[in-house]
């Protein structure tokens, strides 16, 4: 029966999260015609949209630490990864216009992948050292024009719950633009939709988010080993505490 009521209610929640994408996508698209700053208009589309998607599939996003995200400031968003709806609760959750930094296959899937580059958000292909360094310029150049960044540091989803390594990529982006970082945690997406499942859990729809207080780094032009390797302990252990705390 439980199994039943599993494949019900994804089938249900593919509905709701489609249909809404598709009509908030052509709402977007509509809203700006003849408008040159496309990213802010979709983002709060995007958001406005996700959140009903939300309510409509009973999730209970208990969102915690907004007191903490400083104003009128481009920010660096740096969250863990268990589940592929940690993407959908961020634009929920996260206030304010932002990127994200994602995997560059993303922007190959036809429709999803132009929405993806007229949203703002970036592509990034790790296995190339020359484009992820491009990518990262990129990025700082979107933190000088004023939008924040999100990062899932792990590079992947986590199979057990269990915060994974981060990647060096992202102490570039804190060393060399000099923003604030928002340490960040999503707790218990992995229940509802876990890594090595096409099924939901819809008897775990209670999430929490819990925003860090911001932490602040020397901006440098040029970072050594040492440097980076501090910035991503700290980060990382931050989310750490805001995760099993």
């Amino acid at each position: 029966m439980k199994k039943i009521i599993q494949v019900l209610y994804t089938v249900y929640a593919w509905i709701i999260n489609v249909s809404l994408w598709s009509i908030g996508y052509l709402v977007s698209i509509i809203s700006t015609i003849g408008v040159k700053d496309k990213e802010n208009r979709y983002n709060a589309i995007e958001r406005m949209f996700t959140r009903i998607s939300l309510r409509l599939l009973g999730i209970n996003l208990d969102v915690k630490g907004l007191e903490n995200i400083p104003e009128g400031e481009p920010l660096i968003f740096v969250l863990n990864h268990q589940s592929f709806i940690d993407v959908k609760l961020s634009i929920a959750a996260i206030p304010g216009n932002f990127s994200f930094v994602s995997k560059d296959i993303i922007f190959k899937i036809p429709v999803l992948g132009r929405y993806m580059r007229t949203s703002g958000h970036v592509g990034i292909r790790r296995s190339d050292k020359r484009n992820a360094y491009g990518t990262l310029n990129e990025v700082i150049k979107k933190l000088d024009a004023g939008k924040s960044v999100i990062f899932f540091p792990e590079g992947t989803r986590s199979a057990n719950g269990e915060l994974g390594r981060f990647k060096r990529g992202i102490t570039m982006i804190i060393a060399r633009s000099g923003r604030r970082v928002i340490p960040t945690a999503i707790v218990g997406s992995g229940g509802y939709l876990p890594k090595n499942s096409i099924l939901s859990n819809p008897e775990n729809r209670n999430i929490g988010f819990r925003f860090g207080r911001p932490l602040e780094f020397p901006k440098v032009e040029k970072g050594d080993r040492e440097r980076s390797k501090d910035i991503l302990e700290k980060v990382r252990s931050e989310v750490s505490k805001l995760l099993y705390n």
